[in-house]
C-alpha cells in the first residue's frame, strides 16, 4: 500500500530539471555586475616570499572585479577552471626560478592569482592543496612562462 501511495504521489509531483536555453519558456539568469562600492568593499592583502609579491583570489564577482583592479601592477596572471570552466579554487601554486629554485610556494586563495615577478623564464606548478570527494586528487601541472617587462603574461591551468 505504501508502495502504491509513493508512486502516485511521485507521479503528481512536477519535477525540477534543468533546461536547455533552446527549449521554451527558458529563463535566463542573468547577473548584474557588482557596485563600486561592493568591489571597494573586498578586502585584498598582497603576499610577499622570497621578494615576490602575489595576491590570488576571485570567488564571487566582486572579488573578481576588485582582483583585476590590482592586476596591471602585476606581470603574470594564472587562472585555474575545469574544462567545463567553472574555476577552481584551493590550489598550490609554485613559482621557480631560472635555476630552479623555489621563489613562490602558497595557495591560491581562489581560481586567480598574480605574480609580480621581474622579466624573466619560470617555471609554474599548481596542484590540488588536497584531495576532496568534489576534487579528488588534481595532477600537478607545470608551464614555463616568460615575462616581458611592461607585459603581463598569463597562464591557464585546466583539470577535467
Amino acid at each position: 500500500m505504501h508502495t502504491i501511495l509513493l508512486t502516485a504521489v511521485l507521479a503528481c509531483t512536477p519535477l525540477a530539471m534543468a533546461q536547455s536555453p533552446d527549449d521554451p519558456g527558458y529563463e535566463r539568469i542573468v547577473k548584474q555586475p557588482p557596485t563600486q562600492q561592493e568591489i571597494d568593499s573586498v578586502v585584498l592583502i598582497p603576499s610577499t616570499q622570497n621578494g615576490i609579491s602575489f595576491i590570488g583570489g576571485g570567488v564571487g564577482m566582486a572579488e573578481r572585479a576588485a582582483l583585476e583592479q590590482w592586476a596591471k601592477d602585476y606581470s603574470l596572471r594564472i587562472e585555474m577552471a575545469r574544462k567545463s570552466g567553472e574555476y577552481i579554487g584551493d590550489m598550490r601554486v609554485r613559482v621557480y626560478g631560472g635555476q630552479g629554485e623555489t621563489l613562490v610556494d602558497a595557495p591560491s586563495d581562489g581560481p586567480l592569482m598574480y605574480v609580480q615577478l621581474p622579466a624573466g623564464r619560470y617555471a609554474v606548478e599548481v596542484s590540488g592543496l588536497k584531495p576532496s570527494s568534489a576534487m579528488p586528487s588534481m595532477e600537478p601541472r607545470i608551464r614555463e612562462v616568460t615575462v616581458v617587462q611592461g607585459r603581463q603574461a598569463r597562464l591557464f591551468f585546466v583539470w577535467p
